[in-house]
């Protein structure tokens, strides 16, 4: 089966500055859709997140070991957006190359919410940008990070309920944790073996969202989960690539990973 990620589901409070951020900061194109809410895509037919607005809620807490991480944006060129964000006021980490998975820095959105930026090349690999919005114009919705400690129950889960494809695992055993990434896709990895430093630029150049799991695996890791009254997560909805119908994953769907 080959299918996308469509949307990605947040829960907040308020949509102050929400639109202004995603759009004049990220470059995003935004709509009020559905009602009481906001959308944000870098494309029209690309993965989109959308915050719904939940007046009663209590504000997001970002923990270590929150169920819900981060959304991951993948950029051409990790300078010029890092340069661009700084010179709008907003406080973001300096751009490092970490290990051998990635050239990337963070930041945070007004809700709280935390966002890394994954330039698709290694340090050094830096591309071109197009003319256009510094970020929008070079940007991919690439990842939804969750956080799990049993990684067998999140395997069960992703590749035989949902028939998703692991395509890489990235150990990072000083930092007691390893990476998981699916996706629905035939795309043939440049190296086999799901390990290989090989197919990291490559995954992070393409062109669709994939859910990367972050396994913890110190003996004492514990998962929290955003309770009915808390803002944060709230599941995705996939397409198939033969049915224009949505599927919608729901937090209760995910409940019993941890």
């Amino acid at each position: 089966m080959t299918a996308r990620i469509s949307s990605i589901n947040l829960n907040v409070n308020s949509l102050d500055k929400i639109a202004d951020f995603y759009s004049n900061i990220l470059g995003m194109q935004v709509s009020n859709e559905p009602e009481d809410a906001v959308s944000c895509a870098f494309t029209t037919e690309g993965c989109k997140i959308t915050f719904n607005n939940k007046s009663d809620l209590t504000d997001y807490v970002a923990r270590d070991n929150g169920f819900y991480w981060k959304i991951g944006i993948t950029v051409k060129n990790l300078i010029v957006a890092s340069k661009y964000l700084k010179k709008n006021g907003i406080v973001v980490t300096e751009p490092r190359q970490f290990k051998d998975i990635g050239y990337m820095c963070h930041l945070r959105d007004p809700a709280g919410f935390s966002i890394e930026l994954l330039q698709c090349g290694f340090e050094g690999k830096e591309q071109p940008v197009p003319d256009g919005h510094p970020i929008g114009v070079q940007a991919t919705l690439a990842h939804i990070t969750l956080r799990v400690t049993d990684i067998i129950a999140a395997q069960q889960y992703f590749e035989h309920t949902l028939g998703m494809r692991l395509m890489s695992v990235q150990p990072v055993s000083d930092y007691h944790f390893c990476l998981y990434f699916y996706t629905w896709t035939d795309d043939t990895l440049p190296d086999p073996n799901l390990a290989s430093v090989k197919n990291r630029q490559w995954l992070w150049a393409r062109p669709y969202t994939l859910v990367e799991l972050q396994r913890l695996q110190a003996p004492d890791a514990t998962i929290h989960k955003a309770g009915p009254g808390e803002a944060g997560f709230n599941g995705f909805t996939f397409r198939t690539s033969t049915s224009e119908q949505l599927t919608e994953v729901s937090l209760s769907d995910l409940e019993t990973l941890e």
